[in-house]
């Protein structure tokens, strides 16, 4: 039907995405591309055509408020795999914590709804952290911060990722990122009754602000900080050091569970 494949478009200049991102931590890959994504709003935001009143054109809005649109869906994809990475490096490290052996997590993961089909454990191929890849990938839940909250309790059974005030901000989010993807950019009158706080806005088209991924953008910032005090704290009085660990050997080893840097340092204040 069409003399092109789809795949002939892709780029293949492009550097894995594992290799590209090897030596740092899966917080410090997704803060990466969430600044990268608020620079390039930004790029847009200074080189669109604007009326001498300073406001965008009518092109320039109509394009300015679709580009926002799909970056704010590509940064809660970013969102996704770095909750599966953080999790994923959790499970390659279970050995390390106290009371956490192959049996006692296998139960725990299965309870969570863990199910795993032999094609894909084929299909790793051996990598390293393969396995606790599969094992993410196996969990259905991502969208749910309540759930992800039961992923990590499989892992450290007293700890919740993310608090309550989190998880209804995470889930207004979410709900934007699903009318997004599923339902063409409009809050149905279905989803909005989902999350309380997106309940004035059924059969609305979402328009977001110029500074609505500047926004979004530093409370991930606020987020991923304040969660990852909390595992630090968890894994702290989990871990048990092997016969012989020098204190700096275990610094390391934490700092590459649950570090974190940006290139937005600013964007980090207001956590106390």
């Amino acid at each position: 039907m069409f003399k092109k494949k789809v795949t002939s478009y892709l780029s293949k200049n492009v550097l894995d995405y594992r290799e590209s991102d090897l030596l740092a931590s899966s917080a410090t890959v997704f803060l990466r591309e969430v600044v990268s994504l608020c620079d390039s709003i930004h790029s847009c935001k200074r080189t669109f055509k604007r009326k001498k009143n300073g406001s965008f054109t009518k092109d320039s809005s109509d394009s300015f408020e679709r580009i926002v649109v799909s970056s704010f869906a590509l940064l809660m994809s970013n969102f996704e795999m770095y909750q599966k990475k953080q999790f994923s490096h959790l499970v390659d490290s279970h050995f390390s914590f106290d009371g956490l052996g192959e049996v006692a997590l296998a139960k725990n993961l299965e309870k969570a709804g863990c199910s795993i089909s032999l094609q894909r454990v084929l299909a790793g191929g051996g990598d390293y952290g393969e396995v606790g890849d599969i094992i993410a990938d196996a969990l259905p839940g991502w969208h749910n911060p309540e759930r992800v909250n039961v992923y990590f309790r499989s892992i450290f059974p007293e700890f919740n990722l993310y608090s309550k005030k989190i998880i209804q901000e995470l889930l207004v989010l979410w709900q934007l990122r699903h009318s997004i993807v599923h339902t063409g950019g409009v809050v149905t009158r279905a989803d909005s009754v989902k999350v309380p706080a997106l309940s004035k806005y059924r059969d609305t088209r979402i328009v977001f602000g110029e500074e609505f991924m500047p926004a979004v953008g530093r409370r991930f910032h606020i987020m991923i900080e304040l969660i990852l005090r909390g595992l630090r704290e968890v894994i702290v009085e989990k871990i048990s050091p092997y016969e012989g660990q020098k204190e700096q050997d275990k610094e390391e080893f934490i700092d590459s569970l649950v570090g974190y840097s940006s290139p937005r340092k600013s964007w980090f204040r207001n956590v106390e």
